[in-house]
């Protein structure tokens, strides 16, 4: 049977053990960390917490809706056992039910089925195997990124894993933030995450500097249970131009060869972004966005 769980009524400690068990790996689910990306989430709970699926939740006009928070690629069912076809149905039959709009993604190998008011897309996600050597995986880079590394490798870039969360931030601001318009909870969400992930252990951030001392670009990886999500970066023109970001990254593959990790691109729909990702080796899969709109009809149009 599933319920509907509000948060203050959550068994954190069966929850997080439900999530840590789920064969995804990601961090997305855990409640730490859903703690910090939204100000209220609720629950969707299969028996004793066998499944569960954590919906973040916000009210609009006295109407309840789920939403994707920043810092959150996938956020579907989590499970102990592997998820049946009949499970995924009656949880969006449950999302339904408890709300008047939703916006959620779910995890990927969970496929959804068309529903009355909802719309089903597919999104990209690339991810890079690293328990093979380093030699192996070069093999599988293009002869573009190959190229961009050397380029970078003969720029001396000086790696520092220690950098600042708003260092990161700037970076990013200074060069794609003013095309993107993000909103300024984007940047705070960043941090926050950024923060507790650098005084969890399980977050790392990594900058390139330029023989100048100055930042040119750098990421931050989550490292969670064999995940590394590259979940931010930021770059200067100086650090394109010079190859940084595929400096940094080529040297992080090279520390985490033979290793039984899975380096995660967080994908894009963006055919240049998926370039880039799919430059390094990384294989193409996909996670579903379920878009439920139950509204009065004159909102259900401007949604």
């Amino acid at each position: 049977m599933i319920r509907y769980v509000k948060n203050n009524y959550i068994d954190r400690k069966k929850y997080n053990q439900c999530v840590k068990l789920d064969s995804s790996n990601l961090i997305y689910g855990l409640s730490q960390y859903l703690d910090i990306v939204c100000e209220n989430w609720d629950a969707l709970v299969l028996n004793d917490y066998d499944a569960a699926m954590p919906l973040p939740v916000r009210q609009k006009w006295g109407m309840k809706y789920f939403f994707r928070p920043f810092g959150v690629q996938q956020l579907g069912i989590f499970s102990k056992t592997e998820v049946s076809d009949e499970v995924v149905v009656s949880f969006q039959k449950m999302i339904a039910e408890n709300c008047t709009y939703a916006d959620v993604y779910f995890n990927q190998g969970e496929h959804l089925f068309p529903l009355k008011k909802a719309k089903i897309e597919n999104n990209n996600n690339f991810t890079l195997p690293l328990n093979r050597s380093y030699e192996r995986i070069y093999k599988d880079f293009s002869k573009g990124t190959k190229r961009n590394i050397k380029k970078g490798q003969s720029n001396r870039w000086e790696v520092h894993e220690h950098g600042s969360p708003e260092q990161l931030v700037e970076l990013f601001k200074n060069n794609k933030g003013g095309d993107l318009n993000l909103k300024p909870d984007f940047y705070k969400t960043m941090q926050r995450i950024m923060y507790a992930g650098i005084h969890g252990g399980w977050g790392k951030i990594w900058l390139a500097y330029s023989e100048r001392n100055q930042p040119c670009a750098g990421f931050f990886m989550i490292e969670f249970q064999g995940r590394c999500i590259f979940l931010f970066s930021g770059n200067t023109e100086e650090g394109k131009s010079g190859g940084a970001m595929f400096y940094l990254i080529n040297e992080y593959i090279i520390l985490n060869s033979n290793k039984k990790e899975l380096l995660d691109f967080e994908g894009s729909n963006n055919e240049g972004l998926a370039r880039f990702y799919n430059g390094f080796g990384a294989k193409e899969s996909n996670y579903q966005r379920l878009l439920y709109n139950n509204l009065p009809i004159p909102l259900r149009w401007l949604k």
